[in-house]
This record gives structure tokens, sequence and C-alpha cells, in this order.
């Protein structure tokens, strides 16, 4: 095996990260493994390997995070009412048409930024462009929290809980991997630029199957926010208003 892939991916110079891991874990070198094992490995392999490139996405989140809190104490009375009304459409969405409003605009909302963070991970500059979007996503996680919060003090953490949390677990994963993985192909891009003979559409191709995988399970981040959502406040917020 090439000596390629034993190197960590935060050295530049020998950058391919968390997409040169991908096609060792595909191979299931004994009969007992299993899809999700293998999948297991393969994350934890790429912690490992790439850690100080998800901590540097996670404290931009975080960062985006704090900020937004902040920004919740200085929202406008109208932008408020807004928000109440959004947060009251994925409570109570009792129509199929309430349903499918809320679906189509998440799938905007969790789609497109998987599509620009994999578009910055083709060039060698994109990745101040995925640190801005790993940042904005953190803001709008943090400003809507402090908001339900600041707004509806204990009931708003409940809602938090019940509205907010479910799709978003699955989304900062998403969005966590994908930047990894962006972060790892431009580095590789960059040796490419010191070593023009660095192969890189194979990578390209793993980048690419990739980054399908996040946006299937921002889709399914989506689905999670339009259906699953409403039944869990349904069940728990008439329990809390007792």
């Amino acid at each position: 095996m090439a000596n390629g892939l034993k190197d960590p991916c935060i050295r530049t110079g020998q950058a391919a990260g968390v997409v040169r891991l991908l096609p060792r874990y595909l191979i299931l070198r004994r009969p007992t493994a299993t899809a999700a094992g293998v999948l297991r490995f393969f994350l934890l392999s790429s912690f490992r390997r790439c850690w100080f490139l998800y901590l540097a996405a996670f404290l931009m989140i975080a960062a985006g995070f704090a900020w937004g809190l902040e920004s919740a104490s200085q929202l406008d009375p109208n932008q408020a009412v807004e928000l109440e009304d959004y947060m009251a459409r994925l409570a109570t969405p009792d129509t199929t048409e309430e349903k499918g409003y809320v679906f189509r605009h998440a799938v905007m909302r969790n789609t497109v930024p998987v599509g620009v963070i994999y578009i910055a991970g083709l060039t060698v500059i994109g990745m101040p462009i995925v640190a801005a979007v790993l940042f904005l996503r953190g803001y709008a996680l943090g400003f809507t929290t402090g908001f339900l919060v600041r707004q509806k003090g204990a009931y708003g953490f409940v809602l938090v809980l019940a509205e907010i949390l479910p799709q978003n677990i699955l989304l900062l994963a998403v969005f966590l991997f994908t930047a990894v993985a962006s972060f790892s192909f431009s580095l590789l891009l960059l040796r490419r630029g010191f070593n023009p003979e660095t192969p890189v559409f194979p990578f390209f191709l793993r980048y690419t199957g990739m980054m399908v995988a996040g946006g299937v399970v921002a889709l399914g981040a989506a689905v999670v926010e339009a259906y699953v959502v409403p039944g869990i406040a349904q069940v728990v917020l008439p329990m809390i208003e007792e």
C-alpha cells in the first residue's frame, strides 16, 4: 500500500486525508464484517487521522453558535413574529401542504450548503468559503436557540429539544464530515501544485461519492424536520403545557 495512505491529513504536503481512507474500508477483509462495522471503523480512523481538521470545523460552528446566541437579544419585533410563525408550522403542520412547505424549505436549507462545501473543496482557495458556511450554520442554530430560550424561558428550551435538536444532530454530523473531506481534498490539490505527478482523479471520484452521501443524509434531516419533528412536538409540548 502506498505510503501516502499512512500520512496524517494535517500535513499539507501529503494531504489527502479522509478522502484517502475510503477505499481501505470499502474492502471487507473478513466474511463477518458488516456495513455498520466498516462505516464505524472508517469514521473512527478518519477522526484519528484528521482530528485537527475536525476540531477546526467544530470550532467554526461553535463560534457561529455563540454569535447567534448573542444576536438573538437584538431581534427586531417583525422578525420575531416571522420566526414564531415558522416554529408554529413545525409544531403543528396539520395539512399535507404545510408539511410540504416545511420539507421544501428544509431541503434547500440543508443541501445547498453541502453543495457549496463540495464546490469549494475543488479549489485550493475554497477553505475560507467552507469556514464561512460552517460559521453561518452555527449562527443560524445559535440564533434560533437563543430566540426561543429568551422568549419562552424553560418552555423555549423544551422547544429546542423537541423541534430543533432532532434534525440538527444529523446536520451537524453532515457538515463536520463534508467540511473535513473538503479541507482534505483542497490540501491534496495543494500538494499537486508542488508535485504534478500526484494522482487526483481517483480521489475526486471518492470525494464526490462522499459528498453525495452527505447530501443524502441532509435530505434525511429534511424528512425528519418535516414529518418526524411535528409528531415529537405534538407528544412532548402538551405534556409541558399541562
